[in-house]
């Protein structure tokens, strides 16, 4: 299952997107975990990934308009940049080197876990915006 949540950050123009990919008590498995629509436009500055427990896994995020969706593969905003785990439990990039950052009000975006090492049970996907108003 998963769960997405956002936050407003201290300044009215930033914003936080959460996505939690959960493994219901069993380690995560690959494949698409789910979408949300986007409630605002903005840039992404920042992407942070919190797991449960030490361990690996990538993730891959994908955006496309509302009258496209489902997003695919073909529509990965992180090149290959991927936001990754080796052997650890937290990681932030603030480089997003390759990456897509402008998002559109409406569009979709998706989670797909691209690869783990089966260890992790809960991970929270996180991405700073910077709001366009």
């Amino acid at each position: 299952s998963s769960t997405i949540e956002f936050s407003a950050e201290s300044s009215l123009l930033g914003a936080g997107i959460e996505f939690v990919i959960d493994g219901g008590g069993g380690a995560i498995s690959t494949g698409q975990k789910g979408y949300i629509e986007l409630p605002f436009s903005g840039t992404i500055t920042q992407s942070a990934m919190l797991a449960d427990q030490v361990g690996s896994i990538v993730v891959d995020v994908w955006l496309d308009s509302y009258s496209n969706y489902p997003p695919t593969v073909a529509d990965t905003i992180t090149a290959s940049a991927k936001p990754t785990l080796t052997s650890a439990i937290k990681s932030v990039d603030t480089t997003l080197t390759g990456w897509t950052t402008s998002l559109t009000q409406g569009y979709i975006l998706g989670w797909n876990v691209d690869s783990t090492d089966g260890i992790i049970t809960r991970l929270t996907h996180s991405l700073r915006v910077s709001r366009i108003q």
